[in-house]
C-alpha cells in the first residue's frame, strides 16, 4: 500500500541500514549477478556516482543504481543506470520519474551521456530518452546529460 508522506531521495550511503533490503530488491528482480556481487555495486559503484535511494516515513521505497559497461559498437565503458526499482504500492505515484530526475541530474558531472537498458522504453522515451538499440530482450536508450 502506498504512502501518504513525500518521499525523499538521497545517497544510499547515508542509509547503510537500507543496503540489504534495496540489495535483495535488485538481486531479486534482475539477479545477473550474486547477491554479495549486487551489494557491493550498490554499495560502492566502481566509477560511478553513488546509488541514489527514495524513502518514504523513514523506509526505503525506491532505489537507482549506476554501472559502467561497454555497448558492442564502443570503445570505452560507458555510464548506464544498472537499476531502477521502486517497490509495488509506490508505483504509479511519480517516484520513478523522480529517482529518474535525481539520477541524470547527478550523472551529469560523471558522464556526456547516460544509457538504460529496459523492457519498458516508451517509460524513458516520454521523458526525453532515445532509443539506440531494440533487440528481442529489450531496448538500449540514451540520455544527453
Amino acid at each position: 500500500m502506498g504512502t501518504n508522506s513525500p518521499a525523499t531521495i538521497g545517497p544510499l550511503s547515508d542509509h547503510p541500514s537500507a543496503l540489504p533490503v534495496v540489495a535483495r530488491w535488485v538481486w531479486e528482480t534482475w539477479g545477473s549477478k550474486t547477491y554479495e556481487e549486487t551489494v557491493s555495486s550498490l554499495d560502492d559503484p566502481e566509477n560511478c556516482p553513488p546509488t541514489l535511494i527514495a524513502l518514504a516515513s523513514g523506509r526505503p521505497v525506491g532505489v537507482v543504481g549506476f554501472g559502467r559497461f561497454r555497448r558492442a559498437d564502443d570503445t570505452v565503458e560507458t555510464l548506464w543506470i544498472n537499476a531502477l526499482y521502486i517497490v509495488e504500492g509506490e508505483r504509479s505515484r511519480g517516484l520513478g520519474a523522480q529517482l529518474l530526475s535525481a539520477a541524470i541530474g547527478l550523472a551529469e558531472s560523471w558522464a556526456e551521456q547516460l544509457y538504460v537498458y529496459s523492457d519498458v522504453p516508451t517509460w524513458y522515451e516520454h521523458r526525453g530518452w532515445t532509443v539506440v538499440e531494440s533487440t528481442d530482450s529489450g531496448t538500449a536508450l540514451r540520455h544527453r546529460c
